[in-house]
C-alpha cells in the first residue's frame, strides 16, 4: 500500500494510470484487479492509511512536552519539518487530493474533511489545554484560532512542493504562528 501512496502522491490521482500502479507496485494486472478491484478503490485504501498514519504521528507530537503551549509548538515545528524536507516535494496527500477530487467526488471530499476535522479537534484541545494550564491567555474564540493553525499547516505543506523557503523559512513561520496564541 506504501507504494501505491507514493505513487499518487507523485502523480496525483488523474494522473496516475493503472499502469504506472502495478509498476510502482510491482503487481502484474491480474494480482492488482484481484486485491483492488480498480483504481478508485486502491486510491481510497492508500488515503486512509497515509491520513490514519499522519493523525497517529501527530497525536504522538501533541502528547510531547508539557504545557499546552509546548505542544501546539511541537505541532507546527513537525509540519515545517515536513514541508522542508525532500519528503515534503513529494506534497501531502491530503492536500493534493483536497485540490485534485474534493470538488468532484463527494466520498473523497468526507475523507478529506474527516481529515482536517481531527486536525482541528486535536488543534482546539491543546488550545485549551494551554488556556488552562496557563501557557497561553484565554483566547477570544478557540474554535477560530485552531481552524487558523490548521489553515496555516497545511498552507505550509503545500509551500513545501516547491522548496522555496527552506527549514529556516518554515521555523520563521512557526514563530508567527505562536504570536497568533502568545
Amino acid at each position: 500500500m506504501r507504494l501505491a501512496i507514493e505513487v499518487f502522491r507523485q502523480r496525483g490521482y488523474t494522473a496516475t494510470s493503472i499502469v504506472d500502479l502495478m509498476e510502482g507496485m510491482q503487481l502484474s494486472r491480474g494480482s492488482f484487479y484481484k486485491a483492488f478491484h480498480d483504481k478508485k478503490t486502491l486510491f481510497a485504501a492508500a488515503y486512509d492509511l497515509y491520513a490514519a498514519e499522519g493523525k497517529e504521528r501527530l497525536r504522538a507530537t501533541a502528547r510531547t512536552g508539557g504545557t499546552g503551549r509546548e505542544r501546539i509548538k511541537a505541532v507546527l515545528e513537525l509540519y515545517a519539518e515536513l514541508s522542508a524536507s525532500p519528503d515534503g516535494q513529494r506534497g501531502c496527500l491530503v492536500v493534493a487530493t483536497a485540490i485534485e477530487l474534493s470538488l468532484h467526488d463527494p466520498d473523497i471530499a468526507r475523507r478529506v474533511t474527516a481529515s482536517w476535522k481531527s486536525t482541528e479537534t486535536l488543534l482546539g484541545e491543546l488550545l485549551r489545554q494551554a488556556e488552562e494550564d496557563g501557557s497561553i491567555g484565554m483566547l477570544e474564540d478557540r474554535q477560530a484560532t485552531a481552524r487558523s493553525l490548521l489553515c496555516l499547516m497545511q498552507g505550509m505543506r503545500l509551500v513545501g512542493k516547491s522548496a522555496a523557503h527552506g527549514k529556516a523559512g518554515f521555523v520563521a513561520v512557526v514563530g508567527q504562528a505562536m504570536k497568533i496564541i502568545d
